[in-house]
């Protein structure tokens, strides 16, 4: 079965200054991480902060080469693709949409940018284009000669989300779109992904901290912690019955609209992961509620990319119980 988006084996380290008299530590950002994603579909990628996601981002947008492992489009290596035929094919809608926009250029320069650099159509042409696009995602024609500091939060993500648009391409890199926008901004920029992938057929790569923001967009699911995948499903299998108990705290930190409720506790302490110190055995086992002896010693197997699944030991002893 042929596949849109294949990551095999990727892999990323830094090396990072500890102080003038100490030698570099190696910080493992990425620690083989495979994904498959088909045309159409929407991969969820979840971790908390540190976890991975904007390192795997940048390799997916062939802005940072991987140390180890690849990254396929339709079966071809990227770093093998042209610069323009790559950002034809792909583009990003970043966390923070004014740094991402030109502060210089109108909305309609902004939008059509990525026309102009590909030689696309005439300046006419080019402008119909993007009024187009522009009225897809719900920006009233008399933006076009705005300014992104005249916008809001949500219309600047709107004019992201048309500049993506704009090139037609096949797959689109979402790396935290809706963090920076309060939460009503947020559902409505969601919905409108929602309603572009099921009226346009987009494919999306979502890189969110928040299961709870990408549960009722994503198709599939991958938990990432510590620069690795530690879970991946199908988004009712891994909501509904998480396997490995570092999914089980995400989805328990959402907050509740009920009162007096207040901060729930997820179980995880007051640690937090660090990268340059991963310790043996599971590298979880220091935050887990349900770790035992083995979790310190054995490191589970890493998630099975065709089957999905949970890389826990608890999970591997369950199965070879049933079996």
């Amino acid at each position: 079965m042929s596949y849109l988006l294949e990551t095999r084996g990727l892999t990323r380290r830094f090396q990072v200054s500890q102080g003038m008299f100490r030698p570099k530590a190696t910080l493992h950002a990425l620690n083989g991480v495979d994904l498959r994603l088909r045309k159409g579909e929407v991969l969820g990628i979840v971790g908390e902060s540190g976890c991975g996601k904007s390192t795997l981002a940048k390799i997916l947008l062939n802005l940072l080469a991987p140390s180890e492992g690849t990254v396929l489009l339709d079966g071809k290596d990227i770093r093998a693709l042209g610069r323009m035929e790559f950002t034809r094919r792909v583009q990003p809608v970043f966390q923070d949409p004014f740094s991402s926009l030109n502060p210089r250029k109108t909305i309609a320069d902004i939008v059509t940018m990525p026309l102009r650099v590909h030689g696309i159509g005439t300046d006419a042409e080019r402008r119909k284009r993007a009024a187009g696009i522009m009225d897809m995602v719900g920006l009233p024609a008399r933006f076009a000669e705005r300014y992104p500091k005249e916008l809001s939060g949500g219309q600047r993500q709107r004019v992201a989300i048309a500049r993506a648009l704009v090139m037609n391409p096949d797959l689109i890199i979402c790396d935290e779109p809706t963090s920076a926008l309060d939460a009503s901004v947020q559902s409505q920029i969601l919905n409108l992904l929602m309603d572009l992938k099921r009226d346009l057929g987009l494919t999306y790569v979502f890189i969110s901290h928040n299961l709870s923001v990408v549960e009722h967009l994503v198709d599939q699911v991958a938990v990432m912690y510590l620069g690795r995948v530690v879970e991946l499903g199908m988004t009712a299998q891994v909501f509904d019955a998480p396997q490995h108990p570092y999914t089980r705290a995400l989805l328990d930190s959402a907050l509740t609209v009920a009162p007096g409720q207040g901060v729930p506790d997820i179980g995880l302490g007051t640690a937090f992961p660090n990268p340059l110190a991963i310790p043996p055995g599971c590298p979880f086992q220091p935050r887990c509620p349900r770790a035992f002896d083995l979790c310190a010693q054995v490191r589970p197997q890493p998630v099975d990319v065709a089957a999905g699944g949970a890389a826990c030991l608890l999970t591997e002893e369950a199965l070879r119980g049933a079996a």
